[in-house]
């Protein structure tokens, strides 16, 4: 059950995506993804339009002079609305690293494993009435140790 507190994509995703185009070379795209220390960018057409992603792994198992050439063009997209939880669940079921956020099939953003980390090391759900709290996707419907159903998202600030 989603509940008007869930966390969804466009709270946690990175917005400001390095993307390239399908006529890089390949050996430009390995450079900007080690200088950036990422392991892979969507690949959008001259309408900002999602077309494929290369990643590492293409760069060192595939052949081809530009990035057209290898990436991967079956690509799992999700949109800016969908919960943490789905998040959770697609990246593991479909054992990818990141998920383009798309909006009308124009890049908007990415969410990684990482992004998903950070908010479960950063964020607990908050009993309004004991103080319980747990961490996890998705909200507690009810307390488990006063049974109330005042739960709140609470934040924690970096270093706490």
């Amino acid at each position: 059950m989603q509940s008007a507190m869930a966390v969804t994509v466009h709270d946690i995703m990175t917005p400001d995506v390095l993307t390239v185009a399908p006529d890089m070379t390949t050996e430009n795209a390995a450079r900007m993804l080690f200088s950036r220390g990422v392991s892979g960018m969507p690949v959008v057409d001259d309408a900002g339009k999602l077309v494929g992603v290369v990643t590492e792994y293409d760069i060192i198992a595939r052949q081809g002079r530009t990035v057209g050439d290898i990436m991967t063009t079956d690509v799992v997209t999700i949109s800016e609305d969908a919960d943490a939880e789905t998040v959770a669940g697609i990246l593991t079921s479909r054992r990818v690293r990141r998920l383009p956020v798309v909006r009308d099939g124009k890049v908007i953003g990415i969410i990684s494993r990482a992004d998903l980390v950070r908010l479960f090391a950063m964020t607990r759900w908050s009993c309004e009435a004991c103080g319980y709290y747990t961490r996890g996707f998705e909200r507690l419907s009810s307390c488990p140790k006063c049974g109330s159903q005042k739960i709140l998202l609470e934040r924690e600030p970096p270093g706490s």
